[in-house]
């Protein structure tokens, strides 16, 4: 297939879900592929059912590679996981090659093993999935951090003083109420959701539900700000990168956040997420949990007034392994593509 135009299909294209941190991730998955010569002829957005998708099934079968977007679903033996790894069973499939990238590996059972033995290349985001991949399945599994991160430190910004308070959302309901609440007390603070909205869309949705739901949220959200007085909306991942570089700490319960503030260099104290992905892609970094608490801990962190800028080891393990997750995602896409074209 050397020298001829390679044609792919994605599973989970995050982007629906109007998150900037996924927004980031398929844009560079997309950019990666085009660059060696795949182009994209299909996607299955996050949550939609492919395999009652007439149309996708058809670029399935047209395509000469399939790439799944593993990001934060392949945890608990979720549903919508299964669903994604059951492309390497499916008839379309046909023998062409299937690459599971950028996936969390977590407490799945132990049945999974018949999906993984029948995918060509799988890259876990972190260490710690990896070995539960590799436990399961006895074979190689690459360890490339999450895909935003692959494009290494942003320049730093020389006209912009970071000053105040950004807290933001998390995908636990709980949690993100509790990290509202606490940005309403502290005076310098601002609510930051990493979604356009303040609650995620339904891309899987039939087109009339999408548009209500879309038309509910802008009104939310408006209502919200409106009330509150202190929520910034962006509209897009150039303008949250903008906000956080405006900021000198960042109070997060999102795993994307912590990955943004990994390469604007934006000090954070992080909530832990619905998985261990906050804590392992530290833990790869070599930057251990200090930075990892309950609401209630920052709180008191903040209530104390403690210096929570990076230290210069922080910053030279930063610089690190944003490097490592640069040259490891290049690997990563090279040898989807040798793949792909058929070659070693």
């Amino acid at each position: 297939m050397a020298g001829a135009m390679i044609r792919a299909v994605i599973l989970n294209d995050t982007r629906g879900d109007r998150h900037f941190g996924c927004d980031r991730v398929m844009r560079v998955i997309d950019e990666n592929l085009a660059r060696r010569g795949i182009v994209v002829i299909g996607r299955s957005l996050v949550r939609r059912d492919w395999e009652r998708d007439a149309a996708f099934l058809a670029r399935l079968a047209e395509a000469d590679l399939i790439v799944i977007n593993g990001e934060g679903t392949l945890h608990h033996g979720s549903k919508q996981a299964e669903k994604l790894l059951r492309v390497a069973t499916h008839p379309a499939r046909g023998s062409k090659p299937v690459a599971l990238i950028n996936t969390i590996f977590q407490d799945n059972p132990p049945r999974w093993k018949d999906y993984l033995d029948r995918i060509d290349i799988i890259g876990a985001r972190d260490s710690k999935s990896a070995a539960a991949i590799r436990e399961l399945t006895d074979r190689p599994v690459m360890v490339v951090p999450d895909l935003s991160l692959a494009e290494g430190t942003l320049t730093p910004l020389t006209d912009v003083v970071r000053r105040g308070i950004l807290v933001g959302d998390s995908v636990d309901r709980r949690t993100g109420q509790a990290l509202r609440t606490l940005a309403r007390q502290l005076p310098e603070a601002q609510f930051l959701p990493i979604l356009r909205y303040l609650k995620p869309s339904k891309p899987h949705y039939p087109a009339p539900l999408w548009l209500a739901r879309e038309a509910y949220l802008a009104l939310h959200a408006a209502w919200n700000g409106w009330r509150d007085g202190n929520i910034v909306f962006n509209t897009n991942e150039a303008g949250f990168i903008r906000s956080l570089q405006g900021t000198r700490l960042h109070v997060t319960g999102r795993f994307h956040a912590v990955c943004f503030c990994l390469f604007t260099r934006t000090p954070f104290l992080a909530v832990a997420s619905n998985s261990w992905k906050t804590a392992e892609l530290l833990a790869d970094f070599g930057l251990g949990t200090d930075r990892i608490m309950t609401v209630g801990e920052i709180g008191e962190a903040l209530a104390h007034g403690g210096d929570f800028d990076f230290s210069e080891e922080e910053h030279e393990k930063i610089t690190a392994g944003l490097a490592m997750a640069s040259e490891r995602a290049a690997d990563l896409f090279d040898r989807i593509a040798a793949l792909a074209e058929g070659r070693p």
